[in-house]
């Protein structure tokens, strides 16, 4: 049905049979809709992000997505897959099924980038099906590796992110140097880890610097609300959820122009162009500069688009240094921003939309067997709905303990239940504080006048 109503999409669903059984049972399904894969290939950055997440259904299984990002900083689903465990071989039909669909739409690239955390049986079976495939690994998850590993403290917190968010090796080599000094155990952990993890080791083409798969986690939190559907209720989720978002991104890539910038490239345009008020550049003759950031000095390269700190062509939107530079020469910014942040790969991303589909009762009948749900033993007790979260996570609650009312300025109540100040509780608090103190400061004057009147005494007595 897929097929018929969105021409050229990819639908796979295998089932197997037991040997006592001529019925076939439900194994796998793979799902990715031509408006999903021909703006993934013609618009969008060549990184995937993929992640796993377990159905809290009756019955049990594992969700896995690839999701790309859009021109404008936004979540682009690519594909979705359920399987039963989380493993090699469902791993490896997967990205076969990836590659299938790449193939089937003309593309046979084998070096792409995939971001994700050190789920079982992901990097075998990527290089089997992948070759030249580059792989990146979350920096969070990295950071919580280490954390079990017993390398932990505020001080090794911040080098590490300090190191994983370095876009030049003297930022990343002077924050290894000082972690070897804090934990001299945790430099030789890190050095084996055989993904990326820093920005300055990311392709420069890739024109992507995300080192976490927050923008995975984020489309695993819009499918939680349909986790624990029966299967083909959650597919139709998914698809609808994935039909309305490409919809209204189609309607909105319309009125951009195709020089136009994304409103994320133009945000972060707009914030480097203030902070490059501060900078001074420095002509050097043949289309370089010297950018004096502070006490540290920036080469620059105009032409090659190429800054010292790393920045511009890590991310592919020049940063401070180069701002400065294009501004001196009278030149415009938005001439040096990457294409994919520009109205033309956005509208080739968006160029197509996700067909709606008819109602499952009014499917035309196919020639299919019957597939039965796959078998399953249920565990005792109540069937959990949360995720497990581990020893080192912490625990689920609100972001900020204390809070603190938008209009008149104090803590313990929020706006929507003010009464025009601090509370009964607060003002008694506040009082009593305010009499202790002031009962404690007349209490210190007199102490410190007894020694005066002492010694007054004392004069009179020596007079007499």
């Amino acid at each position: 049905m897929i097929k018929s109503t969105n021409p050229g999409s990819y639908a796979l669903v295998t089932w197997t049979a037991d040997s006592g059984n001529v019925t076939p049972r439900f194994k796998a399904c793979f799902f990715s809709f031509a408006a999903q894969v021909r703006g993934f290939l013609r618009g969008c950055r060549p990184i995937v992000g993929i992640d796993g997440a377990h159905l809290s259904g009756y019955y049990k299984g594992i969700l896995l997505t690839a999701v790309a990002i859009d021109g404008n900083n936004e979540i682009f689903p690519l594909a979705y897959s359920i399987v039963s465990t989380e493993s090699m071989d469902t791993w490896s039909y997967f990205f076969r099924s990836l590659k299938a669909l790449f193939v089937q739409h003309g593309c046979q690239r084998d070096d792409w980038t995939f971001i994700s955390d050190r789920m079982r049986g992901v990097e075998s079976a990527l290089y089997d099906v992948f070759p030249k495939a580059v792989r990146r690994v979350c920096a969070q998850h990295l950071y919580t590796n280490c954390r079990q590993a017993g390398y932990s403290g505020t001080a090794f917190h911040d080098l590490f992110w300090v190191a994983a968010d370095a876009y030049n090796p003297y930022v990343f080599n002077k924050a290894m140097e000082k972690i070897g000094k804090l934990i001299p155990e945790a430099v030789g952990y890190l050095d084996k880890v055989p993904e990326q993890w820093s920005r300055h080791k990311f392709d420069v083409g890739v024109t992507c610097d995300h080192n976490t798969t927050n923008f995975v986690e984020s489309f695993n939190a819009c499918t939680k609300p349909f986790r624990d559907l029966p299967v083909l209720s959650l597919l139709e989720e998914i698809r609808s959820w994935c039909m309305t978002k490409i919809g209204a991104r189609f309607d909105k890539a319309v009125d951009i122009g195709p020089d136009q910038l994304t409103p994320y490239a133009t945000k972060e345009l707009e914030e480097r162009s203030a902070d490059s008020r501060f900078c001074y550049a420095t002509n050097a003759g043949g289309g370089e500069f010297e950018v004096l950031d502070g006490h540290v000095k920036f080469p620059i390269r105009l032409a090659a688009r190429v800054c010292g700190c790393g920045k511009w062509q890590g991310c592919g939107i020049p940063c401070k240094h180069a701002i400065r530079v294009i501004y001196h020469q009278r030149l415009n910014p938005t001439d040096f921003v990457s294409p994919y942040f520009k109205g033309a790969a956005y509208k080739l991303t968006y160029s197509e939309h996700i067909h709606p589909m008819p109602d499952s009762t009014q499917w035309p009948t196919f020639e299919l067997p019957r597939i039965l749900p796959p078998l399953m033993r249920r565990a005792a007790g109540r069937p959990a709905k949360q995720r497990r979260r581990g020893a080192h996570e912490k625990k689920r609650g609100k972001r900020n303990t204390t809070v603190k009312c938008g209009k008149c300025k104090q803590i313990g109540h929020n706006s929507r239940t003010c009464k025009g100040g601090s509370t009964a509780k607060q003002r008694k608090e506040s009082a009593a504080a305010a009499a202790g103190s002031a009962g404690a400061s007349t209490s210190g004057a007199r102490k410190r006048k007894a020694p005066t009147s002492n010694a007054s005494s004392s004069k009179k007595s020596k007079a007499a």
